[in-house]
């Protein structure tokens, strides 16, 4: 009988543990993945290869710009596309963290729903950025954006 309890109380335990470790390799994944979204987003900056793609959200109109790649548009766009890949990360936490918010502290689901926000949001003035043609404000406002996404501390 003894043994029944505990085996109840050690699959319970087993399901609690299983969304927190899928929800923290997630959130280590998108860290990682914004750490290269920062730095490649810095080299296109460097590099004067943010309008290198001139149409946004594609590149040259294509996924993949493939008869226009060189090393400013390949810049350019493997920023759009590990943005893209971040955002649908962020999709992912947002389902998971809400389907499992009962095994889940409170504040999880809110802070995934904030973070999709500040992407969404991100992106949009990642496009404003190509359509206004760098203009300084909204470069600014995209990179700060970004700290507020990941901070350098």
């Amino acid at each position: 009988m003894n043994e029944f309890v505990l085996e109840q109380q050690n699959v319970g335990v087993a399901q609690q543990q299983v969304p927190e470790d899928k929800i923290r390799r997630l959130v280590w994944r998108m860290c990682v993945a914004t750490l290269i979204l920062m730095a490649i987003g810095s080299a296109t900056r460097v590099m004067n290869a943010g309008l290198a793609c001139p149409d946004w959200p594609l590149c040259y109109g294509e996924l993949v710009p493939t008869k226009q790649m060189n090393f400013q548009v390949f810049l350019e766009w493997f920023h759009r596309l590990d943005a893209a890949l971040i955002g649908m990360s962020a999709i992912m936490l947002l389902v998971l963290s809400w389907w499992h918010r009962q095994f889940l502290p409170k504040w999880l689901p809110w802070a995934s729903t904030f973070a999709l926000f500040l992407i969404v949001f991100q992106g949009f003035l990642g496009g404003l950025t190509v359509t206004q043609l760098l203009r300084f404000d909204i470069v600014t406002a995209h990179l700060g954006t970004a700290l507020l996404f990941l901070p350098p501390y």
